[in-house]
Order: structure tokens, then sequence, then C-alpha cells
């Protein structure tokens, strides 16, 4: 039996399948799968991370001094090692938490690290598991905050099913100008429509649910983003990988040109970039300055430009 899945036998229901047994000793050490290399954590005042999503471990890479947690293969909340150690330990001991019909012994909860977890622990430990959560922002490479390092990362990781805008960051109310956001075109509910910043006038096609599986706290640097309109995903068109395809809504399906994740910029600001290209969103102006009112929303390598700023905005 691999250490993978020893760690992930005692949940419940369906689950992706472990993508390989980890490296556990460089893991307890710190120097293992989920963790940012020492010399390659780039420093508050650097220029924005463009390796290949986000960090030498996908956009959950942790920072320095931080590991995955894996209650669950899939489990990529950033801890110190000492958590992981009594994470770990914890599902060890589930066998003995457990009655014979699977059952939490009295005294004791479902742990809820991610969805499907039903490892029986205490109600402090519990507590303390959707605490690492809703603190994962934190911690992982590409999210913490520049300005403010030990800041709280709130949105979107922590409210599951909140609908938040998506605010062209550079974009002001001055000289007859308005403040811009990503806009489902004419806010049609049909296949295939395309998107533009616009100025907000209230409607639910410029508010957007960043969806993740089990629709819990975010445990991965990883989401969906559904039209509140529609109920539709943002959509690489066709499931390109060059400059220039378009950004459409399209029904949800699962595939990688529909999953998108966060990463700061040198700025602070996020810059928003596929898992299946790796390109930002991009709020079309070859001069990389303020984007207008109307211009179309593509992806486009990531160059730093405002017009791919973004702020998620309540």
């Amino acid at each position: 039996m691999s250490a993978t899945h020893e760690r992930s036998r005692t949940f419940k229901g369906p689950r992706p399948a472990a993508t390989g047994v980890l490296l556990l000793a460089g893991l307890l050490a710190g120097t293992g799968p989920g963790v940012f290399p020492a010399e390659a954590v780039p420093g508050p005042d650097s220029a924005p991370v463009s390796v290949t999503k986000a960090g030498p471990y996908g956009p959950s890479t942790c920072k320095r001094g931080y590991v995955w947690r894996e209650s669950h293969p899939e489990d990529h909340v950033c801890v110190t090692p000492q958590v992981r150690s009594q994470t770990w330990a914890q599902n060890r001991a589930n066998n003995a938490n457990t009655d014979d019909n699977g059952r939490c012994r009295y005294g004791l909860v479902a742990r809820e690290a991610v969805p499907g977890d039903e490892i029986c622990v205490s109600e402090d430990v519990r507590a303390e598991t959707r605490k690492a959560n809703e603190q994962a922002a934190m911690h992982w490479e590409a999210t913490w905050d520049r300005v403010h390092p030990d800041g709280y990362v709130p949105f979107p990781f922590t409210d599951a099913s909140h609908e938040y805008k998506i605010r062209s960051s550079y974009t002001a109310k001055r000289e007859g100008k308005q403040v811009l956001y990503v806009d489902v075109w004419e806010g049609s509910t049909r296949d295939g429509t395309g998107t533009v910043i616009w100025d907000y006038w209230g409607g639910a096609n410029q508010r957007f649910v960043f969806r993740r599986a089990g629709n819990g706290l975010a445990y991965q640097n990883v989401f969906e983003i559904v039209a509140a309109h529609s109920d539709k995903c943002l959509d690489v068109d066709g499931w390109r990988k060059d400059n220039g395809a378009r950004i459409i809504q399209w029904p949800c399906h699962g595939g990688a040109n529909q999953k998108w994740y966060l990463e700061r910029r040198s700025d602070n600001r996020w810059q928003i970039r596929s898992l299946h290209s790796d390109k930002c969103l991009d709020a079309h102006q070859p001069s990389l300055g303020v984007p207008e009112r109307g211009t179309y929303v593509q992806q486009w390598d990531c160059v730093g430009g405002k017009n791919q700023a973004w702020s998620v905005v309540n």
C-alpha cells in the first residue's frame, strides 16, 4: 500500500485519483512537492511570477516554510511540517476513533479538511483545520498579499457561494470614463457569448461565482468562474492555447480550459491565469495601458500590462 493511499483510505465517496507516490522524507523536511524552493522565492518587490503555473508545484505552491497538509491527495492547504505530521497521525488513528458502523465515537466529529473528509477528531482539531483553510491564500506563493504579508486574503477564497465582480483595476471614474468590469455581452445566456469590459450597471452578467470542488473553503488555488445570470463558465474558446483566444461563456464541463487561478502581480493586483494555457485574462489593449469601455476579453501571455490587472470585489 502506498503512503498516498494510506493517507486517503478513510475518505467517503468518490475521490480523484492520486497522481503518484510523494517523496515523504522531502515533504517532512519542507523540501518536497508543494514547497517553493528557497532560492526561488520572490521578494515583495519582485516582478510577477511567470514560471509555468505559478511555481514548481502549480498554482498552490507553498511559501517557504510551509508544505501541503495532504489530509487527502488533493488537499493543498499550506501548513507547517508539524501540522502535516499531526494530520497524517489523525488519518492513521481513524480506525480506533470510529465505531463498528464507521461513525465517529462519542465526543468526536468529522474533520472536514476537504469535501468528503470524515476522519474523526475532536471539535478543537476541526476548528483548527477550518482556520487553516480560511488562511490558505495567505500561504500560497501565488496569492499572499505583497503589501501586508501577514494579511488575511478572503476574496474569493472563503465564501464559495458569493457573487463577485471582476474589476479592471486601473480603470477609474474620471474625465468621462468609468470603472469597468468583466461583462458577458448584452446579458445573453447563449453558449459561446463573448465577454467585454463595461461600466457596472448592476446586472447579473457582471457578477461571478468562483466555484471549486465541494463548494466549500478553498483548498486549492483553482476555480471555475461562473456567470451568475447564466450559470455558465468562463471558457477559453475552442481549447486554444494561443494568444488572442477569446473568453466566452459555455456550459461548465470541468475541463482545464474552464479552470482559472489567481496570482499576485508586483503591483499586488491579481492576474487571472488559465490552468489550460497558463496565459492571462487580458482586456485587449496593444499598448498594455488602461483598456477602454467595450474592449473584448481574451487570453494573452502574462506581460504585466495594466490591461491584465484585476480586482475581485464584492
